[in-house]
C-alpha cells in the first residue's frame, strides 16, 4: 500500500483512538480525496447521496445505507445531492482487542486484525440486521457528541454488539484480499496517479504533464481519469487543493494569499470563489468558524 495516500489523522487520544465524524453538506459540493487508512470505517448515510470509490469500484450510496470500509482500501467519496447528511465511525480493530486470548479474540477480532474476514460492503433497509445496526450506529454518534461520563464504555459496547449482530447473520466474509474481482494494475496505476498529484499540488500542474508523466496521450487519460475517478482531471485537482487548503487554514497562521500559493492556485479571486462555492463562506471565515469550534469542542477520550 503506497504511504504517500495513507490518511494521518489521529483517531480521537492515545487511550481512545476511536473518531466519529459528522457532515451535512448543504452545498452538493463534498468532497473527501483518495487515501486509505489502517482503521475500519463505517459510513451511516442518512439523507441525501454519496458516490464512493473503493478499492477501483464505484458505488452510488443513497439515504438510509451503511457502508463498511475495511481496514487499508483505498476510497473516496464526494456528495452527488445538496443537503447530503451521513456519520462516519473510524477506529482501529485493535481498539476492541483484548489482552487475554479467548474466543471472541481467536475466532474473530484476530482474522479481522490479519484481513482473514471482513465487512460486507453495505446494508440498506430491508436487510438482516440493518434497523438494529442503524440504531447501534446513532447512538455511537450521540455519545461521541456529547461525551457524557462513561461514553467510551458505552461506544465499545455497541461495537460489540454491531459486531455479534453482523456474526448471527453470518455477513462476516473471507477478506477482499483473498477474493478480489478488479484488476490490481489498474488500482495501482490509479495510487500512482493520485500520490503523484497530491505530491505537486504546490506546483503548475497540467493535464499535459500529468497525462505525459503516466505515457498516455491526453484524450485517453482524460477518459481513463473521468472512468476511475468519477470526475474530471481538473475538478479532482481543484478539490484535492481545497481540501489541503483547509489543513492550512486549520494548522498554520499563514496568511490567505500564502495558503492559496502553497495550495497551487495563481488566481487568488479564483481559489476565493472556488473556496466559498465548496464551504459556502471565504477561507478566513472557515479559519474563524475553526478556531470557535474548536475551543467549545470537549477533549476527545478525556476523562
Amino acid at each position: 500500500m503506497d504511504e504517500k495516500l495513507r490518511e494521518l489523522k489521529e483517531r480521537g487520544s492515545f487511550l481512545f483512538p476511536f473518531e466519529s465524524y459528522h457532515t451535512h453538506d448543504l452545498s452538493g459540493n463534498f468532497y473527501v480525496s483518495c487515501h486509505w487508512h489502517p482503521d475500519t470505517e463505517i459510513i451511516h448515510l442518512q439523507k441525501g447521496a454519496v458516490r464512493l470509490f473503493i478499492d477501483g469500484e464505484s458505488y452510488l450510496i443513497d439515504e438510509e445505507t451503511i457502508v463498511f470500509i475495511n481496514r487499508e482500501e483505498l476510497h473516496y467519496l464526494y456528495s452527488v445531492q445538496a443537503g447530503t447528511l451521513y456519520d462516519a465511525a473510524v477506529f482501529p480493530l485493535e481498539f476492541l482487542s483484548f489482552d487475554s486470548l479467548d474466543y471472541c479474540q481467536q475466532k474473530y477480532l484476530l482474522p479481522l486484525i490479519r484481513k482473514e474476514l471482513g465487512f460486507p460492503r453495505m446494508l440498506k433497509a430491508g436487510d438482516p440486521c440493518f434497523d438494529e445496526i442503524r440504531q447501534l450506529l446513532i447512538q455511537i454518534a450521540n455519545l461521541q457528541k456529547t461525551c457524557t461520563a462513561g461514553y467510551q464504555i458505552a461506544i465499545k459496547a455497541f461495537l460489540y454488539q454491531l459486531l455479534s449482530r453482523l456474526i448471527q447473520e453470518d455477513l462476516l466474509k473471507a477478506s477482499a484480499d483473498e477474493n478480489r474481482q478488479w484488476n490490481i494494475k489498474k488500482l495501482n496505476t490509479m495510487k500512482e496517479i493520485a500520490a503523484y498529484m497530491e505530491a505537486h499540488l504546490a506546483e503548475r500542474l497540467s493535464l499535459e504533464d500529468v497525462s505525459a508523466h503516466f505515457y498516455m496521450s491526453q484524450n485517453y487519460f482524460c477518459k481513463y481519469f473521468k472512468q476511475n475517478f468519477g470526475t474530471g482531471f481538473t475538478s479532482y485537482l481543484n478539490n484535492l487543493r481545497l481540501e489541503q487548503a483547509c489543513v492550512l487554514l486549520e494548522k498554520t497562521d499563514l496568511p490567505i494569499m500564502e495558503v492559496s500559493l502553497q495550495c497551487g492556485f495563481e488566481n487568488f479571486s479564483y481559489f476565493i470563489r472556488l473556496f466559498k462555492r465548496l464551504h459556502g463562506i471565504t477561507p478566513s471565515a472557515y479559519r474563524k468558524k475553526l478556531a470557535v469550534s474548536s475551543s467549545a469542542k470537549p477533549e476527545p477520550g478525556s476523562f
